[in-house]
C-alpha cells in the first residue's frame, strides 16, 4: 500500500514528471484575481472525470510558494508544494493548499488534463491511494466508482457513468472538450479585452469575430485600412494569448486579421505552435506596458525540447526603454507557461547589431 506521501515524493520524481510533462494537456491557465475565482467557485469540484495535474503559484505568510497536485476522478493522489527551498509532501502539503478556497492568495494556476494510462505504470500492481476534498458548502461531488485495473485484483478509480460500450468510451476518452465546457465560461469580455490589445499597439479595430466548436477556435479581426507597421502575427500572437487566457488551449486554431484588402492568416495544429504563439503573444502585451513595442516574432521548438523564440523590438523601443531588463521581467512572468527549456532571443536590429539572449 502506497501512502499518499510516497505517492507525492514519486511524483516529484524527475522520471514521472518529465514523463507527464510529454503527454499532458493545458486546458486552464488563469493569473491574478481569475485563478482566485476559479479556485473559489471551481476547483477540485470540477474536476470528477479523468485525471489531472493543477500547477499553481501563491504567497503564504508572505512568502512565495508553488504547489502541484495530481488530481484523480476528483480525488488527490499526491501534493507537493515548495517554499523558502522546503519540499512539503502529502497531506501535510495539501492542508496548507486547501487554505486557499476559503483565503486565496493565488497568483497564477495552470491545469492540465493526463492520459489516465499512465497511472498502471507508475503505480503497477499498487493501490493507488487517494485524500477526499472537502466540497464547497452546498456543493456535492460525485464520487467515482472503482475498476479493476487490468491484468490485477487491486483497483484504480474511475467516475461513475452509465453503462456504455467500449466504442462509446474510447469515442469520449478523446474527443477533445472546451475549456469552457468542461471548466466554466471566462469571467472577462474576452471580445473587448481583444479590441483593447489592438488599441494599446496602436491600431484601430472595426470588429473581432470569435467563434468556437468542439475542436476549432477561430479570430478574426478586420482593422481600420491603414498599412500596419508591425508585424500581423504579433497582433495575432496577442490576440491567442487573450483566447487562451479565458478558454485554455483549443484543438486547433484559426486566425485572421485584415487592414482592408491586406489580410494576414494563421492555423495552429501542433502543440508548440500554440505554446509559442500564446507565450509570445503574452510578451508582446507585458513589454509593449513597459514602452517596448515588439515588430515580429519568430520561434522554433529544439531537439532536445527546449523553444527558442526571436523577438525584434522596435528602433524606438531601444532609445525610451531597457530593454534587457523588461523581456526578463516578462521572461519570469511567461517561463512557466513552457515546461522546458524556454530562450528568448531580443535582437537589436540591422546587419551588426548583435542580440540579447535570455533564459537557459
Amino acid at each position: 500500500m502506497t501512502s499518499i506521501e510516497e505517492s507525492s515524493r514519486l511524483f516529484d520524481s524527475a522520471l514521472i514528471k518529465a514523463r507527464i510533462t510529454l503527454i499532458q494537456e493545458p486546458i486552464l491557465s488563469r493569473s491574478g484575481p481569475a485563478a482566485c475565482e476559479w479556485i473559489e467557485k471551481e476547483w477540485i469540484d470540477s474536476l470528477v472525470r479523468g485525471f489531472y495535474k493543477i500547477v499553481l503559484g501563491f504567497e503564504e505568510d508572505g512568502r512565495e510558494a508553488e504547489a502541484t497536485l495530481y488530481v484523480l476522478g476528483g480525488l488527490i493522489i499526491a501534493a507537493i508544494m515548495s517554499i523558502s527551498s522546503q519540499k512539503i509532501y502529502g497531506e501535510q502539503a495539501w492542508s496548507r493548499i486547501a487554505k486557499l478556497r476559503s483565503q486565496c492568495t493565488a497568483k497564477w494556476i495552470d491545469v492540465y488534463r493526463v492520459p489516465e494510462d499512465i497511472l498502471l505504470d507508475i503505480f503497477k500492481d499498487k493501490k493507488i491511494p487517494s485524500l477526499k476534498v472537502a466540497s464547497k458548502p452546498g456543493k456535492s461531488i460525485s464520487r467515482p466508482r472503482e475498476k479493476e485495473k487490468p491484468g490485477s485484483k487491486e483497483t484504480v478509480s474511475e467516475p461513475s457513468e452509465k453503462s456504455r460500450s467500449a466504442r462509446q468510451a474510447r469515442e469520449e476518452r478523446h474527443r477533445p472538450e472546451t475549456a469552457e465546457k468542461r471548466l466554466g465560461r471566462p469571467t472577462i469580455d474576452l471580445e473587448k479585452e481583444m479590441k483593447n490589445v489592438l488599441i494599446d499597439l496602436g491600431f484601430t479595430p472595426i470588429f473581432i469575430e470569435i467563434k468556437r466548436d468542439r475542436n476549432t477556435c477561430s479570430i478574426d479581426a478586420v482593422m481600420e485600412p491603414v498599412t500596419p507597421w508591425l508585424d500581423p502575427e504579433v497582433m495575432l500572437y496577442a490576440l491567442f494569448s487573450k483566447y487562451v487566457e479565458a478558454y485554455g488551449y483549443p484543438t486547433r486554431a484559426k486566425l485572421g486579421i485584415s487592414f482592408g484588402d491586406y489580410r494576414k492568416d494563421l492555423v495552429f495544429e501542433r502543440r508548440e505552435e500554440m505554446y509559442a504563439a500564446r507565450i509570445a503573444g503574452a510578451v508582446i502585451i507585458l513589454t509593449n506596458k513597459e514602452d517596448v513595442t515588439i515588430k515580429s516574432v519568430t520561434y522554433r521548438a529544439m531537439p532536445d525540447g527546449g523553444l527558442e523564440i526571436t523577438f525584434t523590438p522596435t528602433k524606438e523601443s531601444w532609445k525610451i526603454a531597457n530593454v534587457r531588463s523588461v523581456f526578463k521581467k516578462a521572461y519570469d512572468k511567461v517561463a512557466r507557461y513552457w515546461r522546458g527549456r524556454l530562450v528568448f532571443i531580443i535582437k537589436k536590429g540591422g546587419l551588426f547589431g548583435g542580440a540579447i539572449r535570455i533564459g537557459a
